[in-house]
C-alpha cells in the first residue's frame, strides 16, 4: 500500500513538472538564487554599504551585519555632479572611510584592466569633486594607507599621486611610452602572473614601489575587425611560447623630494617579476622566477639603498611551481608562504633571514589559499581540501601547528570574505543536492550568526532539477582512482542507453569535479535527453604534486587516455550509448573538445568547441611554457599537444566557434584546424563573431552561439 502511494506521488508529480525552455536556460533564469548583490565593505567595520532597489536605486544604504540594521548613508544627490547622476561602476572607501572613490564611464582594456572616469567624495562635508581636472581615462587608482593621496596611472604610461587636501597633482615617473609601462601591465602579466595592478604603496604612505616594463622587443599580434567600411586593426605585445618576454625592473619612488631607487636583483629580461610586497616600511620583497618556472627566489630589499637579500628558493625538477602569491610577512619578520616542498600544498613558516624554515599544516591534502593571519593569537585561517578532495573548507591553525580547526562544518564548497574588522565572515556554500546558501559566522569559532541569504530549493524541484552524483572508476591501467560527475536525464530509464555529452576543460593544475551546485545549462542538456558527465584526469589539481605533475612535457597524455576511462565506465555501468559520445568546452575547454574529437576520434561523434586553443605554440609564454617547456627543447611534447597532429584521425563531426577580436586564445587556433580539417577532408563547422572577445558576448552574440551548440548536437548526436 505504502509503494502504491508513493509510486502515485511521483505519478502526479512527474505530470506537473515544468522543463526548461531555452530562454530560461540562457537568457531569463526563472531561479532566483541567493546573493546579498553588490556590497561595498566599510574598513574595520561589520557592515556594508549597498545600493538601494525600485525608486531608491540612487540612494545609498549602510547594513550593520551582525544587527541587520539598515539606514540611509548616501542620499539621492551624493552623486549628482553639476546636475548630472553619476553611472557608478566602481566604489571603494578610504582606510579611514571619509572618503569615497567613485568609479564611473568604465571603459575595458583587456580582461581585468580599464580605463575610467574618477571622483572622490568626501562623506563628511558630503563634497563630490573631480579626481584632478583631467579624470577622464584613468586606470588603477588607489588610496594610499593614510587615506590622504590617491595614486593612478594616465595614458602616458606613467605614474602619478594626487594630493587631495590640497588638490595638486605630482608625477612619479617619467619613462612611460608607447612599450614602457610604469605602474601597471601589458598583457602577458595581466592575464597570466600578476593582474593589472604594478605598483605598492609603503604601509607609511611615504613611498610607491612599481614595476616598469619594457615591452618593446615583443612580437605584435594584429587582430581585424571589419565593421567598418574600411577594416580597422588592433595590436598587442603578445610573446607566443618559445618568444621573446617582455623585461622589467622594480623601483621606489618617494612621494615627497626627489628620488627614485632601482633595486638590486630586481631586473628580469626574459625570466619574471611576479610577485612584489612591502615587508614593513622600510623594506620591500620580491619573487624572482625563472622562465621555466621551475625555480623562485624571494628576496627583501632596502627602501634606502635598493640592495637586496636572497632569503628563501624553491625549486620543482619534475613540473613547475604555482604563482600563488600566497607570501606574508610577520611584524617579527618572519614569512608565512604556501609551499609545495612536502609533495601537497601546505603552509611553511621560516626565520626572517630564511636559514629556518618549517611546516605549519602537514598531510596528504592541500592548502589552497591563506585567508587572514592573527599574530596576536598566532593563528593562521585558510582554505583547504583536508575533508574531500571535492570541497574547500575554512580552517584556522597555530602558528606552531597545534589545534588544527575546521571552521565549516557544513559540507560543500566554501567561499570565505572577511568582515571589515576581521572578527566575522561572510560563507557561501552549496552542495550538488544543496543550493547556495549565505551564512555570517564567527571567525575563530565558525558559529553561525544568523543567515544572510538563503535559496529556496522548492523552484527547482519544480523543474525536475537533477542532482549530480560524483562518481569514481579506476583508469585503463588501474593504476589510479578517477572521479567525475555524473547527471542523468530527469526521466531517466535504467533499460536505455544515452547520448552522453562531456563538459571538459582538463587545462593542467585545474580541477572540475566539484561539491558544489550545478549549472541551468546542464539542467537544460539533461531535460533535452543527454547524460551530462565530467571529469578530473591525472595532472590537475587538488591531489598533490605528483599527481598534476603527470601533465607535464605533454598536457594532453593524460587528458586524453583518462577521458577513455571514462567514458568506459558509462557504457559498462550501462548509461551510456557508446556511439553517441558528444563534447563540449570553451577556451582550455574547447582545445578537450578538439583533442577528444581528433586524438580520441574513435570515442567521439560530435563536439563543440568554442574558443579553442589548438596548438600551444601560438598561446602565450607564461601560460603554455609552465608546463610545457620550451618548443625547440620539447618539439615531440608540442607535436604530441597540438590537436592539429591528430585531425587525420577525426571521425566525427566538430564545430568551431570564435571570437574575431579574441585577444587571449587567437582566432588563428580556429582557422588552423579548420584549414586542416577541410585539407582532410573532415567534417568542420565554424561561427566567427565579428568585434567579440574570448567571451563571445554582447549584440546577441552569446544567445546565438548557444542556440548554435544545441541545434549542432540535435542534429549530429
Amino acid at each position: 500500500m505504502i509503494r502504491l502511494i508513493v509510486y502515485l506521488f511521483l505519478s502526479v508529480h512527474s505530470l506537473q513538472a515544468v522543463w526548461l525552455t531555452y530562454e530560461e536556460a540562457i537568457i531569463n533564469s526563472p531561479f532566483e538564487s541567493a546573493s546579498l548583490g553588490w556590497t561595498i565593505p566599510f574598513p574595520d567595520e561589520d557592515a556594508v554599504l549597498i545600493r538601494g532597489r525600485g525608486d531608491n536605486w540612487k540612494k545609498w544604504y549602510k547594513v550593520d551585519l551582525l544587527k541587520n540594521d539598515t539606514v540611509l548613508f548616501l542620499d539621492s544627490m551624493a552623486f549628482n555632479y553639476k546636475g548630472d547622476d553619476l553611472f557608478v561602476s566602481g566604489l571603494e572607501f578610504s582606510k579611514d572611510s571619509k572618503r569615497i572613490l567613485i568609479r564611473t564611464d568604465r571603459r575595458k582594456i583587456w580582461r581585468h584592466s580599464h580605463l575610467s572616469t574618477y571622483f572622490i567624495y568626501n562623506v563628511s562635508q558630503a563634497r563630490l569633486i573631480p579626481l584632478t581636472d583631467q579624470n577622464k581615462e584613468l586606470r588603477n587608482v588607489k588610496f594610499s594607507p593614510n587615506s590622504k593621496l590617491l595614486a593612478y596611472v594616465r595614458k602616458d604610461n606613467n605614474l602619478y599621486v594626487f594630493d587631495i587636501e590640497r588638490g595638486r597633482q605630482r608625477q612619479i615617473t617619467t619613462t612611460g611610452s608607447e612599450t614602457i609601462l610604469n605602474g601597471h601591465f601589458g598583457w602577458l602579466y595581466e592575464e597570466e602572473l600578476t593582474g593589472y595592478d604594478g605598483y605598492r604603496w609603503s604601509p607609511n604612505s611615504e613611498s610607491i614601489a612599481y614595476w616598469e616594463e619594457d615591452e618593446s622587443m615583443v612580437p605584435e599580434f594584429t587582430m581585424i575587425n571589419e565593421m567598418g567600411q574600411y577594416p580597422t586593426t588592433k595590436k598587442l605585445r603578445y610573446p607566443k611560447a618559445g618568444e621573446k618576454n617582455p623585461s622589467l625592473r622594480i623601483g621606489i619612488a618617494r612621494i615627497k623630494g626627489a628620488g627614485r631607487k632601482w633595486i638590486d636583483s630586481a631586473k628580469v629580461d626574459n625570466d619574471y617579476l611576479p610577485w612584489l610586497e612591502w615587508a614593513n616600511d622600510q623594506k620591500i620583497s620580491f619573487l624572482k622566477m625563472a622562465r621555466d618556472q621551475k625555480s623562485w627566489d624571494l628576496f627583501i630589499s632596502d627602501r634606502n639603498t635598493g640592495r637586496s637579500i636572497k632569503v628563501l628558493s624553491e625549486k620543482d625538477k619534475s613540473g613547475w611551481l604555482e604563482n600563488h602569491g600566497q607570501i606574508r610577512y610577520l611584524s617579527d619578520g618572519k614569512i608565512i608562504w604556501i609551499s609545495e616542498r612536502s609533495g601537497f600544498k601546505h603552509i611553511w613558516m621560516s626565520k626572517h633571514s630564511g636559514s629556518k624554515f618549517w611546516p605549519i599544516t602537514e598531510g596528504s591534502w592541500e592548502v589552497d589559499e591563506i585567508v587572514h593571519i592573527d599574530e596576536i593569537s598566532k593563528l593562521v585561517f585558510f582554505i583547504a581540501n583536508k575533508e574531500s578532495i571535492f570541497e574547500k573548507r575554512l580552517y584556522s591553525i597555530r602558528f606552531d601547528g597545534t589545534e588544527l580547526s575546521l571552521l565549516t562544518a557544513e559540507e560543500g564548497n566554501h567561499s570565505i570574505i572577511l568582515t571589515g574588522s576581521k572578527n566575522y565572515f561572510i560563507d557561501t556554500y552549496s552542495t550538488v543536492d544543496m543550493p547556495k546558501k549565505i551564512v555570517l559566522k564567527e571567525l575563530k569559532t565558525g558559529i553561525a550568526l544568523r543567515v544572510l541569504a538563503e535559496t529556496d530549493i522548492n523552484q527547482y524541484v519544480k523543474y525536475e532539477w537533477s542532482y549530480p552524483k560524483i562518481v569514481h572508476f579506476p583508469s585503463i591501467d588501474s593504476s589510479t582512482m578517477l572521479d567525475g560527475t555524473l547527471i542523468l536525464p530527469p526521466n531517466y530509464d535504467s533499460n536505455k542507453k544515452y547520448p552522453v555529452i562531456v563538459h571538459g576543460y582538463g587545462m593542467p593544475g585545474t580541477q572540475i569535479v566539484w561539491n558544489r551546485w550545478g549549472s541551468t545549462w546542464d539542467q537544460f542538456l539533461t531535460q533535452q535527453g543527454y547524460i551530462v558527465f565530467s571529469m578530473d584526469t591525472r595532472g590537475m589539481s587538488g591531489r598533490g604534486e605528483a599527481f598534476k605533475n603527470l601533465s607535464y612535457g605533454d598536457m594532453s597524455k593524460y587528458l586524453a587516455y583518462d577521458q577513455i576511462a571514462g567514458i568506459n565506465f558509462l557504457v559498462d555501468e550501462g548509461y551510456a550509448d557508446p556511439n553517441r559520445i558528444g563534447a563540449w568546452g570553451w577556451s582550455g575547454g574547447g582545445y578537450f573538445t578538439c583533442l577528444m574529437l581528433t586524438r580520441n576520434a574513435k570515442y567521439f561523434k560530435a563536439g563543440v568547441a568554442i574558443a579553442p586553443c589548438t596548438d600551444f605554440r601560438l598561446y602565450d609564454t607564461a601560460y603554455t611554457e609552465r608546463s610545457m617547456g620550451m618548443p625547440k627543447t620539447n618539439k615531440a611534447g608540442y607535436d604530441s599537444t597540438s590537436v592539429l597532429s591528430w585531425v587525420s584521425r577525426m571521425e566525427g563531426s566538430i564545430l568551431l566557434m570564435h571570437g574575431a577580436e579574441d585577444d587571449n586564445v587567437h582566432a588563428q587556433h580556429t582557422m588552423q584546424f579548420v584549414q586542416k580539417a577541410l585539407r582532410a577532408g573532415k567534417d568542420v563547422e565554424w561561427f566567427q563573431y565579428p568585434g567579440r572577445d574570448h567571451g563571445i558576448y554582447g549584440g546577441g552574440a552569446r544567445d546565438h552561439l548557444y542556440q548554435k551548440m544545441m541545434q549542432y548536437f540535435k542534429e549530429n548526436l
